[in-house]
């Protein structure tokens, strides 16, 4: 059964649902995205959105780098997808405020 995760970053709080056994995993990840978007928009002037998708990219490229060098990374397949599309729902949402 899923319960409701609340994180922020950026200074927003989600609610994302997860299984309770990924609870903790679900708040360090916002932790650390939290971190590296405060990191990106600190050294330039990208706004919000195109700062979501670099950090995104940066993160990612990190984690192939890391899977190719053979790396162990405990992921959670399901997660990710999860994850990735609550990331989508929430630049989609900050596009319209946008307009």
């Amino acid at each position: 059964m899923a319960n409701i995760t609340s994180v922020t970053i950026l200074g927003t709080v989600y609610k994302i649902a997860c299984p309770p056994e990924e609870s903790e995993a679900v708040e360090q990840a916002a932790v650390f995205l939290d971190g590296k978007l405060k990191e990106l928009r600190e050294s330039s002037s990208l706004d919000e959105n195109k700062a979501t998708i670099i950090t995104a990219l940066n993160i990612s490229n990190e984690y192939l780098k890391d899977a190719a060098k053979g790396k162990q990374v405990d992921v959670n397949q399901e997660g990710i997808i999860r994850l990735g599309k609550e990331v989508k729902k929430h630049l989609k949402s900050i596009s319209l405020l946008e307009d």
